[in-house]
């Protein structure tokens, strides 16, 4: 009863789930939306002629590709580990790996949900983003689990980059739904606890 007053007091004649039409014309996005992926599409391809080595880059990155000798580095690397066989902590040799790796990776893009000493995520290459200069690789996101997770999603949600974050397995706890949303979509989102 309540939802035959509620339609006769909007004066909303249409059955369920039906769109008028005059109402989903007004809602169609796709002419506005070719016309802007045809305005990018010049661009790139201006972007493309002027600078192939960065736009090659860009294209490589955004497709999720590593670069091509990323494969044979990081084996070795492996291999050379393994024959050390040392015995350290597993924040230490995750240090060591983002050190060994962050180079092979201009898109990695760190952080830690304020635990970047404790849990040794910072790397030699490391430069901290910051609201003056938004150049840097890492990020500094405070005691926000939930958020730096999240914004990981977001990151590579969009692509690019290749987002890895930080934080005690405990504290994991805080983050638990974006961590479950990183596994339900599948993405390359690389936490370390």
């Amino acid at each position: 009863a309540e939802i035959a007053l509620t339609r006769a007091a909007l004066k909303w004649n249409h059955g369920p789930f039906e769109i008028p039409a005059d109402i989903y014309a007004e809602w169609d996005a796709r002419e506005a939306g070719r016309a802007v992926e045809a305005e990018w599409d010049q661009r790139f391809a201006a972007y493309s002629a002027a600078f192939p080595s960065e736009a090659n880059e860009l294209v490589r990155r955004l497709s999720g590709e590593l670069p091509a000798d990323f494969s044979e580095k990081a084996s070795a690397y492996i291999a050379e580990v393994a024959a050390k066989g040392e015995t350290i902590a597993s924040r230490k040799a995750s240090q060591n790996t983002l050190n060994a790796f962050g180079p092979l990776l201009p898109e990695f893009l760190g952080g830690s949900a304020d635990l970047a000493g404790s849990n040794l995520t910072l790397w030699k290459g490391c430069k901290g983003v910051s609201a003056e200069d938004a150049s840097g690789n890492y990020m500094y996101y405070g005691v926000r689990e939930f958020g730096m997770t999240a914004i990981m999603n977001g990151v590579t949600l969009h692509g690019g980059l290749l987002p890895y974050g930080a934080t005690f397995l405990m504290f994991m706890e805080y983050a638990r739904n974006a961590v479950r949303m990183s596994a339900l979509m599948k993405k390359r989102v690389i936490h370390v606890y």
